[in-house]
């Protein structure tokens, strides 16, 4: 058998008895094979076949007819179309001389089933170098052959439902050529890429979204395939040839085969263009409506001080009046900073201060974490803050030269979620008392705090200063802002 096997591998040298022996093996030695294997003599007539042959052809051909010449089988297809018995392979192979291997072909038996063979020919020549024949060694690789074909399939649907997707997608190797795109990734960078040859991205030009220019080699597919790791929150622009840009953001993930090494990478580019548009109109709209609050804080101060303006009215009814107008505004400018999304509570602090600390910065103490507010409660603590600034500027501990005012806050856990505490605490001042009447600064506080924030406020008159301890929930606030 170790001859056999060798001889078939080298059929001119080898083999005792030279290679007319080859094409006169005995049937019993070829049965036991695991393959098929038939041999032909120098003008193409089968000269003997084994059982497994047999079987693949699903019939036996007459040894030696001319009407049966170099192929056993009913009917051989070659890329999808039948062939004629002088197209085989072992016709070629015995008129060129040379070898054939792995070649697949199918192969139609008398009952019309089919199966896939892969063939390895072989010429046996004399010592002349003269063809007198071939044999042939084929085996069945119809299961190999539906596997291909089912990944095939799958890869073709796979196509077509990326060709069919809105969003612009595209695979590369592992190192960075690109393997594929969809028609959505063409109308998008407005080009059609070249396969193995483009790097890294479908588009034409990349920037950064600063507009500094971003080389291809650097883009976030290029950093998702050199790290081996998906890259998300990125931004970038792409130029098109026509000169066009659009800002995008990429979802670049690398492709893993089942040992985990990398074979690649898929991208999806997400035109941002109308968005971009939306924020830069939302953009307009709040300086406009800033513009226009300004404008009419302005006025409503004017028309405040044009009516308070007269005899018998106190200066200091107008100061306060401004002033009150003043802590709104800054407190409205903070939101406006952060398109009306929220405001830092220390910034608002800061600012509250500003009016009363020319010349005592140095006695007022602000400590606690950042804790951002909704714009209610922004404007809400602005106001009622600043009536405590200004009690204590007034009465307080700021009135007195060796006052002081300590305001700390921190976020505990709430019963609804986390809320914001608060500590106002005056030391240093006058003695205080208890207000004889409800003023303004407390009947704001009972409005604000508790009715329109849903939380608490517990001013106490200690003698020695005020002290308030304001709790509001941060969780959002059911009515609209």
């Amino acid at each position: 058998m170790n001859e056999a096997v060798l001889a078939l591998q080298h059929p001119v040298s080898g083999f005792p008895g030279g290679p007319a022996c080859l094409l006169d093996m005995p049937p019993a030695i070829l049965d036991m094979l695991p393959v098929a294997i038939y041999a032909c003599d120098g003008d193409g007539r089968v000269l003997w076949f084994n059982h497994r042959a047999a079987e693949l052809w699903g019939r036996e051909p007459r040894i030696g007819d001319d009407s049966e010449l170099f192929c056993g089988s009913h009917q051989l297809y070659f890329d999808g179309r039948p062939i004629s018995r002088d197209e085989t392979p072992m016709a070629r192979v015995l008129r060129t001389g040379e070898p054939a291997h792995g070649m697949v072909g199918l192969v139609e038996r008398p009952d019309g089933s089919q199966s896939w063979a892969m063939v390895h020919i072989d010429p046996v020549m004399d010592e002349a170098g003269t063809v007198v024949g071939a044999i042939n060694c084929f085996h069945d690789v119809t299961a190999q052959k539906r596997t291909e074909q089912a990944l095939a399939e799958s890869e073709r649907r796979s196509r077509e439902l990326l060709d069919a997707l809105p969003a612009a997608i595209y695979t590369t190797d592992a190192a960075g050529r690109i393997t594929f795109y969809n028609q959505a990734a063409i109308e998008l960078s407005g080009r059609r890429p070249v396969l193995g040859s483009d790097e890294w991205c479908v588009t034409w030009r990349l920037y950064n979204p600063d507009g500094t220019p971003l080389p291809h080699d650097q883009c976030p597919m290029a950093q998702a395939l050199k790290e081996n790791r998906p890259i998300r929150d990125a931004e970038a622009v792409a130029e098109r040839p026509d000169g066009t840009r659009f800002p995008f953001i990429p979802y670049p993930t690398p492709l893993r085969d089942e040992t985990g090494a990398l074979v690649g990478a898929v991208n999806m580019l997400v035109d941002i263009s109308e968005r971009k548009q939306a924020e830069t109109r939302q953009r307009a709209l709040l300086d406009e409506l800033n513009h226009r609050v300004k404008n009419t804080l302005a006025s409503v101060q004017s028309l405040a001080a044009q009516t308070i303006r007269g005899d018998g009215i106190p200066p200091e009814i107008r100061l306060d009046f401004d002033r009150r107008l003043f802590a709104l505004s800054s407190a409205h400018d903070h939101l406006s900073r952060q398109g009306w999304e929220s405001a830092e509570l220390s910034a608002i602090l800061a600012d509250l201060f500003a009016p009363f600390c020319s010349a005592t910065a140095e006695r007022i103490r602000l400590a606690g974490e950042a804790v951002e507010l909704p714009p209610r409660s922004a404007l809400t603590l602005a106001m009622v803050l600043h009536e405590l600034a200004t009690n204590a500027a007034k009465y307080g501990a700021l009135s007195a030269p060796d006052g002081s005012v300590s305001v700390a806050w921190n976020v505990e856990s709430g019963e609804a979620g986390r809320d914001l505490a608060i500590h106002w605490k005056e030391s240093g001042g006058p003695a205080v008392g208890k207000p004889g009447r409800v003023g303004f600064g407390t009947r704001l506080v009972e409005r604000g705090i508790t009715r329109e924030l849903g939380g608490t406020a517990d001013i106490h008159f200690d003698p020695a200063g005020v002290r308030a301890l304001i709790r509001i929930p941060l969780q959002p606030s059911a009515a609209p802002e």
